[in-house]
């Protein structure tokens, strides 16, 4: 995000001081004239931006240090405990940013001073020549051409007369589409993770944990009595232990599930991306994160340890999963009567009702704990909303800066064309023509930067989760319709704003 952040930024400055250089042409003619050597000439606008550029990084050097890190602290600190914040000046990076933003500035300056100041007096002093017209390539397309009005013949080849101002508008506008969208795509990414564990794969409410130390025939009669609970839908009977897995890359603590019975409405095993339900067979199926942890591939072979028990199996293939590591294991491969666990669906299980089956449970003599899925949840939902928190960071950031640059690129467009402009007003344009003139170059630009903003984006999204997703957690890798529609939609509402 701060590289993104940084080139966009630069961007700005090259175009603000290559601008105010070349806005002051009659002034640098006038001091030459007067006897002005070209170094104290250039000294004017270099210490200009040498000032704009350190007092700037101050102030950005106090958020970045003070202010957002003790935000993103607070929030983390929510979910852990994380004791007491302590802030340190880091020189480094302080500096780094610090001089990178100098050089950029200075060397901008120093380049647009140059171009000036190899003119002579008499031609600074004179105005500007506006940049010749060409032919463009849509003009070699007579079916589309010929059909465009005069006006938008003019858009059309304006857009292509001003190149460094046509990619300079596609680069920021795509740099801060992309940076919206990333906030909100991270946002979709995190969030989504605990619905997709809780409401796709887990379709249970409530689990039951027996006594390790209970008889079968003890197990089974309870399992009898807690089917015939008022508002217990179904259950499913399974064995759940914590075994640790091993190879030469990496070693997981992982939970290995073993259903009894038929569990398609307890337990979605099946791949993510094709919706493919897997049928357990003599075969495992691992978790999707565990999958790519361990590097596995269809038909490798996985040695589980479990009661002192080895099973070498086959691996089936990845199953859709978000939150911790889950192996699938069938009856049949487990070859025993033996479990531990039932899942119990439940109808309508809210706290009274949660209140009512924890009494009537806990009755029971082989019951040892009970999870309610709710309240899992609960707790996870109040983690991934403490990360919500810290893309919203991102995306008023980013929207702020897509202002910025709309906004800067729009004033020199502008500017640097009021002759242009009050040309054609005396051939005749009225007002919203002329303001059609500039506003429809500034929507083509803008359209074409949103839509490769679109493509940074997803690009960055991708990246972020890839690098920044913890062992036990797996983001889904979808970003919302919705999120692109908010994220252009703010680019957009930007653009009519800086164009009135």
């Amino acid at each position: 995000f701060p590289l993104v952040f940084f080139v966009v930024a630069i961007l700005i400055c090259l175009t603000s001081m290559t601008r105010m250089v070349e806005e002051e042409r009659g002034q640098i003619g006038t001091l030459k004239a007067l006897g002005y050597d070209n170094v104290q000439i250039a000294s004017k606008y270099v210490i200009y931006a040498l000032l704009a550029t350190i007092i700037g990084s101050v102030v950005g050097v106090l958020i970045g240090f003070k202010i957002l890190p003790t935000i993103i602290f607070n929030m983390y600190s929510m979910m852990y405990n994380l004791g007491k914040i302590v802030i340190e000046f880091n020189w480094y990076y302080a500096l780094t940013g610090t001089l990178i933003a100098i050089f950029c500035t200075v060397a901008a300056t120093l380049f647009a001073c140059y171009r000036e100041l190899k003119e002579s007096p008499a031609s600074l002093m004179r105005p500007k020549s506006p940049k010749a017209g060409k032919r463009v390539l849509l003009e070699r397309i007579g079916f589309i051409w010929n059909k465009l009005s005069f006006t938008r013949k003019v858009t059309v080849r304006n857009v292509f007369r001003y190149k460094k101002r046509f990619l300079m508008t596609i680069i920021g506008i795509a740099g801060c589409t992309g940076l919206i969208i990333a906030g909100f795509g991270l946002r979709d990414c995190i969030t989504s993770i605990v619905s997709g564990q809780y409401e796709k794969v887990f379709n249970y409410q409530v689990e039951v944990t027996f006594k390790p130390d209970v008889t079968l025939d003890e197990k089974n009669s309870e399992v009898e009595r807690i089917k015939k609970i008022n508002k217990v839908n179904d259950t499913l009977i399974a064995n759940k232990e914590s075994v640790e897995i091993e190879n030469k890359d990496t070693n997981q603590s992982v939970q290995l599930i073993i259903p009894f019975d038929n569990y398609e409405d307890f337990i979605k095993i099946q791949d993510r991306k094709t919706e493919k339900e897997y049928t357990l067979d003599d075969k495992v199926y691992v978790s999707e994160k565990l999958y790519k942890l361990l590097k596995l591939k269809e038909n490798d072979t996985l040695k589980i340890k479990l009661d002192d028990k080895e099973y070498i199996t086959k691996v089936g293939g990845s199953t859709e999963n978000y939150i911790m590591h889950y192996i699938y294991m069938s009856k049949k491969l487990y070859n025993s009567d033996s479990y531990n666990t039932m899942f119990v669906k439940v109808d309508n299980l809210n706290e009274e009702t949660r209140k009512d089956l924890s009494k009537r449970l806990k009755e029971y003599d082989s019951v040892s704990k009970l999870t309610y899925n709710s309240l899992s949840r609960t707790v996870f939902d109040e983690a991934m909303e403490n990360f919500g928190q810290v893309s919203g960071i991102l995306i008023v950031s980013a929207g702020l800066l897509a202002f910025v640059v709309l906004y800067n690129l729009s004033s020199i467009n502008i500017s640097e064309r009021k002759r242009e402009l009050a040309s054609i007003k005396v051939l005749g344009f009225y007002d919203n023509e002329v303001y059609n003139y500039i506003g429809r170059e500034n929507k083509i630009l803008t359209f074409i930067g949103m839509l490769l903003g679109c493509f940074v984006g997803y690009a960055l999204t991708m990246y972020i989760i890839k690098t920044c997703e913890l062992d036990i957690t797996m983001f889904s890798p979808k970003i919302s319709i919705y999120s692109y529609i908010y994220s252009l939609g703010i680019t957009l509402i930007f653009t009519i704003l800086v164009d009135i």
